[in-house]
């Protein structure tokens, strides 16, 4: 699809240290490309475009983190083991340690919607402005679902329903941006979509940000983890 492989928060704030221990960061060369998040102590989940190309060597996937450019003691830092069909889970090395840093998400009941104005916030280090500005700490913001059939209109069909659209309430800025690709939608303590693609200006109402409906795949997830 158009517009950019949503990575980076708009209209955000800095989170709590910590507060969202769930929350991992892929990385390619050292360097962040984009979000995801810890299901299981072996497993992440995470955008499937973000894991091209495949058996890439470099891919780290980095655990615990709040200041990714800092050697923070918390972070827990691992290879991939295999390369996952797309939107699935994705195995690491080894299990990771589970502490106050480092916790696994929930997933949602099978085949869950969210209504249209349900309120839920995405969490990354992506850009966080249309300038490629980075943050040096883990941002949150809030997102409003958007009627599946509107959002359908807005991407001109290319929505299914295997997706959630998100966007701002009012006319700020607001939502997901370059590097945010891959990270949780989160409502009620649990993920219910990972960042997908956005707008070619981040946080633009007229191009709701998109997520894949996790809950559509859930029987699939648990079948690879078993």
């Amino acid at each position: 699809p158009p517009g950019t492989q949503g990575s980076w928060i708009i209209g955000g704030k800095v989170v709590a240290p910590h507060s969202r221990p769930f929350i991992a960061s892929i990385q390619m060369d050292g360097q962040h490309v984009c979000g995801g998040f810890l299901v299981w102590p072996k497993w992440v989940m995470t955008a499937a475009h973000c894991l091209i190309p495949r058996r890439n060597p470099s891919v780290r996937v980095v655990l615990g983190a709040h200041r990714l450019e800092e050697p923070e003691e918390s972070q827990q830092v691992f290879s991939i083991a295999d390369h996952p069909h797309p939107r699935l889970p994705t195995q690491l090395n080894r299990s990771a340690t589970l502490n106050k840093y480092v916790k696994r998400i929930r997933l949602p009941s099978p085949h869950i919607d969210l209504k249209p104005g349900t309120v839920c916030y995405v969490v990354g280090w992506g850009d966080t402005s249309n300038y490629g500005d980075q943050p040096t700490e883990l941002m949150e913001t809030g997102t409003t679902i958007v009627k599946r059939s509107l959002c359908r209109t807005l991407w001109r069909g290319k929505v299914s329903p295997n997706m959630l659209c998100g966007a701002s309430r009012n006319t700020t800025l607001q939502g997901v941006c370059a590097g945010d690709s891959g990270g949780p939608l989160i409502f009620k303590e649990k993920v219910y979509g990972i960042v997908s693609f956005s707008g070619e200006r981040c946080g633009d109402r007229r191009y709701p940000d998109i997520y894949t409906k996790i809950s559509n795949y859930i029987d699939w997830v648990h079948r690879t983890v078993q």
